[in-house]
Protein backbone atom coordinates (compact mmCIF):
# COMPACT_ATOMS: atom_id res chain seq x y z
CA UNK A 1 0.00 0.00 0.00
CA UNK A 2 1.51 3.30 -1.14
CA UNK A 3 1.77 6.51 0.88
CA UNK A 4 2.15 9.93 -0.70
CA UNK A 5 4.13 12.36 1.44
CA UNK A 6 3.56 16.01 0.62
CA UNK A 7 6.69 17.95 1.44
CA UNK A 8 10.06 16.25 1.24
CA UNK A 9 11.80 18.25 3.95
CA UNK A 10 12.75 18.01 7.61
CA UNK A 11 10.02 15.52 8.57
CA UNK A 12 8.97 14.22 5.16
CA UNK A 13 12.46 12.92 4.43
CA UNK A 14 12.59 10.99 7.71
CA UNK A 15 9.12 9.58 7.12
CA UNK A 16 10.19 8.41 3.66
CA UNK A 17 13.19 6.69 5.25
CA UNK A 18 10.94 4.85 7.69
CA UNK A 19 8.61 3.79 4.89
CA UNK A 20 11.53 2.43 2.87
CA UNK A 21 12.80 0.56 5.93
CA UNK A 22 9.31 -0.95 6.27
CA UNK A 23 9.59 -2.33 2.73
CA UNK A 24 7.27 0.17 1.06
CA UNK A 25 7.95 2.61 -1.78
CA UNK A 26 6.75 6.08 -0.73
CA UNK A 27 5.88 8.87 -3.14
CA UNK A 28 7.50 12.18 -2.15
CA UNK A 29 5.49 15.08 -3.58
CA UNK A 30 7.24 18.44 -3.32
CA UNK A 31 7.03 21.75 -5.17
CA UNK A 32 10.85 21.84 -5.50
CA UNK A 33 12.31 18.48 -4.46
CA UNK A 34 15.84 18.67 -3.03
CA UNK A 35 16.92 15.31 -4.38
CA UNK A 36 20.52 15.59 -3.17
CA UNK A 37 19.37 16.49 0.34
CA UNK A 38 16.83 13.67 0.31
CA UNK A 39 19.56 11.24 -0.70
CA UNK A 40 21.44 12.14 2.50
CA UNK A 41 18.48 10.81 4.52
CA UNK A 42 16.78 8.11 2.45
CA UNK A 43 17.63 5.80 -0.45
CA UNK A 44 15.91 7.77 -3.21
CA UNK A 45 16.21 4.79 -5.55
CA UNK A 46 13.58 3.13 -3.39
CA UNK A 47 11.25 6.15 -3.46
CA UNK A 48 9.28 7.96 -6.14
CA UNK A 49 10.05 11.68 -6.18
CA UNK A 50 7.42 13.84 -7.88
CA UNK A 51 7.57 17.57 -8.45
CA UNK A 52 4.14 18.93 -7.66
CA UNK A 53 2.27 21.75 -5.96
CA UNK A 54 -0.38 21.12 -3.30
CA UNK A 55 -2.20 24.27 -4.43
CA UNK A 56 -2.82 22.57 -7.79
CA UNK A 57 -5.30 19.80 -7.19
CA UNK A 58 -4.86 18.11 -10.55
CA UNK A 59 -1.17 17.55 -9.84
CA UNK A 60 -2.15 15.74 -6.67
CA UNK A 61 -4.72 13.68 -8.57
CA UNK A 62 -2.12 12.70 -11.16
CA UNK A 63 0.39 11.57 -8.54
CA UNK A 64 -2.22 9.60 -6.59
CA UNK A 65 -3.61 7.81 -9.64
CA UNK A 66 -0.30 7.19 -11.35
CA UNK A 67 1.36 5.59 -8.35
CA UNK A 68 -1.53 3.75 -6.73
CA UNK A 69 -1.55 5.91 -3.60
CA UNK A 70 -3.98 4.90 -0.84
CA UNK A 71 -2.88 7.21 2.00
CA UNK A 72 -1.55 10.77 2.16
CA UNK A 73 0.64 12.29 4.86
CA UNK A 74 0.43 16.05 4.45
CA UNK A 75 3.61 17.64 5.83
CA UNK A 76 3.90 20.42 3.21
CA UNK A 77 3.71 23.96 4.59
CA UNK A 78 4.81 27.42 3.60
CA UNK A 79 8.50 27.94 4.33
CA UNK A 80 9.63 29.53 7.55
CA UNK A 81 6.52 28.58 9.52
CA UNK A 82 5.59 31.41 11.91
CA UNK A 83 8.24 33.83 10.64
CA UNK A 84 7.54 32.91 7.02
CA UNK A 85 3.83 33.49 7.51
CA UNK A 86 4.56 36.90 8.97
CA UNK A 87 6.60 37.83 5.89
CA UNK A 88 4.12 36.41 3.36
CA UNK A 89 0.69 35.97 4.97
CA UNK A 90 -1.24 35.46 1.74
CA UNK A 91 1.17 32.89 0.31
CA UNK A 92 1.19 31.10 3.66
CA UNK A 93 -2.60 30.96 3.71
CA UNK A 94 -2.74 29.67 0.15
CA UNK A 95 -0.28 26.85 0.86
CA UNK A 96 -1.30 25.92 4.39
CA UNK A 97 -5.06 26.24 4.04
CA UNK A 98 -5.87 25.76 0.36
CA UNK A 99 -3.16 23.11 0.02
CA UNK A 100 -4.83 21.19 2.85
CA UNK A 101 -8.24 21.67 1.25
CA UNK A 102 -6.94 20.19 -2.01
CA UNK A 103 -5.39 17.22 -0.24
CA UNK A 104 -8.66 16.50 1.57
CA UNK A 105 -10.82 16.92 -1.51
CA UNK A 106 -8.59 14.69 -3.63
CA UNK A 107 -8.67 12.06 -0.88
CA UNK A 108 -12.46 12.31 -0.70
CA UNK A 109 -13.06 12.10 -4.44
CA UNK A 110 -10.62 9.23 -4.93
CA UNK A 111 -11.85 7.46 -1.77
CA UNK A 112 -8.44 7.12 -0.16
CA UNK A 113 -8.01 5.20 3.06
CA UNK A 114 -6.55 7.90 5.30
CA UNK A 115 -5.09 11.40 5.41
CA UNK A 116 -2.66 12.44 8.14
CA UNK A 117 -2.53 16.22 8.62
CA UNK A 118 0.56 17.71 10.26
CA UNK A 119 -0.19 20.55 12.65
CA UNK A 120 1.73 22.54 15.22
CA UNK A 121 2.17 23.32 18.91
CA UNK A 122 1.61 26.96 17.98
CA UNK A 123 -2.04 26.15 18.63
CA UNK A 124 -1.05 26.02 22.31
CA UNK A 125 1.44 28.89 22.41
CA UNK A 126 0.16 31.50 19.92
CA UNK A 127 -3.21 32.32 21.47
CA UNK A 128 -5.21 35.26 22.71
CA UNK A 129 -8.71 35.77 24.05
CA UNK A 130 -10.71 33.26 26.04
CA UNK A 131 -11.83 36.00 28.43
CA UNK A 132 -15.31 34.49 28.74
CA UNK A 133 -13.83 31.23 30.06
CA UNK A 134 -15.70 28.86 27.77
CA UNK A 135 -19.16 30.22 28.59
CA UNK A 136 -21.65 29.13 25.87
CA UNK A 137 -22.81 31.90 23.56
CA UNK A 138 -20.15 34.39 24.62
CA UNK A 139 -18.02 36.22 22.09
CA UNK A 140 -14.67 35.37 23.67
CA UNK A 141 -15.49 31.93 25.03
CA UNK A 142 -12.30 30.32 23.78
CA UNK A 143 -8.73 31.42 22.98
CA UNK A 144 -8.02 31.90 19.30
CA UNK A 145 -4.79 31.86 17.22
CA UNK A 146 -2.82 35.08 17.41
CA UNK A 147 -0.49 34.56 14.41
CA UNK A 148 -1.16 33.89 10.74
CA UNK A 149 0.71 30.60 10.93
CA UNK A 150 -1.29 29.35 13.91
CA UNK A 151 -4.51 30.51 12.23
CA UNK A 152 -3.67 28.49 9.12
CA UNK A 153 -2.98 25.40 11.21
CA UNK A 154 -6.26 25.84 13.08
CA UNK A 155 -8.07 26.18 9.76
CA UNK A 156 -6.38 23.05 8.41
CA UNK A 157 -7.36 21.04 11.48
CA UNK A 158 -10.94 22.31 11.28
CA UNK A 159 -11.17 21.34 7.61
CA UNK A 160 -9.90 17.87 8.43
CA UNK A 161 -12.47 17.49 11.19
CA UNK A 162 -15.26 18.67 8.88
CA UNK A 163 -14.26 16.25 6.12
CA UNK A 164 -14.24 13.42 8.64
CA UNK A 165 -17.64 14.26 10.10
CA UNK A 166 -19.44 15.26 6.90
CA UNK A 167 -17.92 12.89 4.37
CA UNK A 168 -16.55 10.02 6.43
CA UNK A 169 -12.96 10.62 5.29
CA UNK A 170 -10.50 9.03 7.71
CA UNK A 171 -8.44 12.03 8.88
CA UNK A 172 -5.86 11.93 11.66
CA UNK A 173 -3.94 14.99 12.87
CA UNK A 174 -0.55 15.10 14.55
CA UNK A 175 0.64 18.23 16.34
CA UNK A 176 4.39 18.70 16.47
CA UNK A 177 6.41 20.54 19.06
CA UNK A 178 9.32 22.58 17.67
CA UNK A 179 11.02 20.10 15.32
CA UNK A 180 14.76 19.98 14.70
CA UNK A 181 17.08 17.50 13.09
CA UNK A 182 19.15 16.57 10.02
CA UNK A 183 18.27 18.33 6.80
CA UNK A 184 20.73 19.86 4.36
CA UNK A 185 18.86 22.95 3.12
CA UNK A 186 17.70 23.95 6.60
CA UNK A 187 14.00 23.86 7.32
CA UNK A 188 11.51 24.48 10.05
CA UNK A 189 11.22 27.76 11.90
CA UNK A 190 13.37 29.97 14.10
CA UNK A 191 13.90 27.35 16.87
CA UNK A 192 15.09 24.76 14.36
CA UNK A 193 17.55 27.19 12.82
CA UNK A 194 18.78 28.13 16.29
CA UNK A 195 19.42 24.51 17.23
CA UNK A 196 21.51 23.96 14.12
CA UNK A 197 23.41 27.19 14.78
CA UNK A 198 24.26 26.14 18.33
CA UNK A 199 25.58 22.78 17.15
CA UNK A 200 27.61 24.25 14.31
CA UNK A 201 29.03 26.89 16.62
CA UNK A 202 30.00 24.21 19.14
CA UNK A 203 31.66 22.15 16.41
CA UNK A 204 33.70 25.23 15.49
CA UNK A 205 34.79 25.59 19.13
CA UNK A 206 33.20 29.00 19.51
CA UNK A 207 31.12 30.16 22.52
CA UNK A 208 27.42 29.26 22.45
CA UNK A 209 24.54 31.04 24.15
CA UNK A 210 21.20 29.22 24.16
CA UNK A 211 18.92 32.17 23.64
CA UNK A 212 15.71 30.71 22.18
CA UNK A 213 13.04 29.73 24.70
CA UNK A 214 10.73 27.02 23.38
CA UNK A 215 8.28 25.17 25.62
CA UNK A 216 8.43 21.85 23.76
CA UNK A 217 10.80 20.18 21.31
CA UNK A 218 10.77 17.00 19.23
CA UNK A 219 13.54 15.45 17.15
CA UNK A 220 12.67 14.97 13.50
CA UNK A 221 13.17 11.20 13.70
CA UNK A 222 10.65 10.94 16.53
CA UNK A 223 8.23 13.28 14.75
CA UNK A 224 8.42 11.04 11.69
CA UNK A 225 7.96 7.90 13.77
CA UNK A 226 4.83 9.25 15.44
CA UNK A 227 3.50 10.34 12.05
CA UNK A 228 4.10 6.91 10.55
CA UNK A 229 2.30 5.30 13.49
CA UNK A 230 -0.64 7.67 12.94
CA UNK A 231 -0.69 6.75 9.26
CA UNK A 232 -0.88 2.99 9.82
CA UNK A 233 -2.67 2.68 13.18
CA UNK A 234 -5.67 0.38 12.97
CA UNK A 235 -8.71 2.49 13.82
CA UNK A 236 -7.41 4.69 16.65
CA UNK A 237 -10.14 5.96 18.97
CA UNK A 238 -8.78 9.52 18.84
CA UNK A 239 -8.05 11.67 15.82
CA UNK A 240 -5.55 14.23 17.17
CA UNK A 241 -2.20 13.40 18.73
CA UNK A 242 0.60 15.49 20.25
CA UNK A 243 4.15 14.54 19.29
CA UNK A 244 6.90 15.97 21.48
CA UNK A 245 9.64 14.89 23.87
CA UNK A 246 6.96 14.70 26.55
CA UNK A 247 8.67 17.16 28.88
CA UNK A 248 10.18 20.63 28.83
CA UNK A 249 13.83 21.17 28.08
CA UNK A 250 14.65 24.69 29.13
CA UNK A 251 17.60 26.73 27.97
CA UNK A 252 19.80 25.66 30.94
CA UNK A 253 19.15 21.96 30.23
CA UNK A 254 19.89 22.39 26.52
CA UNK A 255 23.06 24.30 27.37
CA UNK A 256 24.13 21.50 29.72
CA UNK A 257 23.50 18.87 27.04
CA UNK A 258 25.53 20.89 24.53
CA UNK A 259 28.34 21.35 27.06
CA UNK A 260 28.54 17.57 27.48
CA UNK A 261 28.96 17.27 23.70
CA UNK A 262 31.60 20.00 23.44
CA UNK A 263 33.93 19.85 26.47
CA UNK A 264 36.01 22.97 26.77
CA UNK A 265 33.62 25.15 24.76
CA UNK A 266 32.01 28.04 26.62
CA UNK A 267 28.28 27.27 26.58
CA UNK A 268 25.64 29.07 28.60
CA UNK A 269 21.97 29.96 28.69
CA UNK A 270 20.51 33.44 28.43
CA UNK A 271 18.60 34.49 31.53
CA UNK A 272 14.94 35.44 31.76
CA UNK A 273 12.92 37.35 34.29
CA UNK A 274 10.09 35.82 36.29
CA UNK A 275 7.39 37.38 34.10
CA UNK A 276 8.76 35.87 30.91
CA UNK A 277 9.19 32.49 32.61
CA UNK A 278 5.52 32.45 33.57
CA UNK A 279 4.43 33.58 30.11
CA UNK A 280 6.62 31.33 28.01
CA UNK A 281 6.52 28.10 30.03
CA UNK A 282 2.98 26.68 29.82
CA UNK A 283 2.24 23.08 30.67
CA UNK A 284 4.16 20.67 28.42
CA UNK A 285 2.42 18.95 25.55
CA UNK A 286 0.99 15.69 26.84
CA UNK A 287 1.84 12.62 24.76
CA UNK A 288 -0.08 10.07 26.82
CA UNK A 289 -2.65 9.60 24.06
CA UNK A 290 -0.02 8.97 21.38
CA UNK A 291 1.65 6.46 23.69
CA UNK A 292 -1.58 4.69 24.49
CA UNK A 293 -3.25 4.60 21.07
CA UNK A 294 -0.32 4.70 18.65
CA UNK A 295 2.41 2.97 20.65
CA UNK A 296 4.58 6.08 20.35
CA UNK A 297 7.62 6.35 22.61
CA UNK A 298 10.30 9.01 22.61
CA UNK A 299 13.51 7.50 21.26
CA UNK A 300 15.43 10.75 21.15
CA UNK A 301 15.23 12.78 24.37
CA UNK A 302 17.22 15.98 24.15
CA UNK A 303 20.74 14.71 25.02
CA UNK A 304 20.45 11.76 22.60
CA UNK A 305 18.89 13.92 19.89
CA UNK A 306 21.70 16.47 20.12
CA UNK A 307 24.33 13.73 19.97
CA UNK A 308 22.67 12.14 16.92
CA UNK A 309 22.35 15.50 15.18
CA UNK A 310 26.00 16.33 15.90
CA UNK A 311 27.10 13.00 14.45
CA UNK A 312 25.07 13.67 11.30
CA UNK A 313 26.58 17.14 10.89
CA UNK A 314 30.09 15.72 11.28
CA UNK A 315 29.39 12.90 8.84
CA UNK A 316 27.94 15.35 6.34
CA UNK A 317 31.00 17.55 6.61
CA UNK A 318 33.12 14.45 5.92
CA UNK A 319 30.92 13.47 2.98
CA UNK A 320 29.81 10.26 4.70
CA UNK A 321 26.12 10.77 5.47
CA UNK A 322 23.65 7.88 5.15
Amino acid sequence: MTVLITGGGLIGSQLARLEVEAGRRPVIFDVAPSVDALAEIVDTERCVVVQGDVTRALELVSAVERHGVRRIVHTAAHGGLTAGSRRAPLASTEVNVMGTAHVLEVARLLELDRVVLCSSSTLYTSLEGGDDEGAPGMEEAYPRPSTVYAATKQAAEDLGRAYRLQFGLDVVTVRYAAVFGPWGPGGGGVPTAAMERWLRTGLAGDPVEVDIFVPDWVYSKDAALGTQLACWADGPASRTFNLSMGRHYGAPEIAAALAALFPGVAIGAASRDAASLARDDPEPMRIDRARRELGFEVRYPMPIALRDYRQWLEARRAGAVR
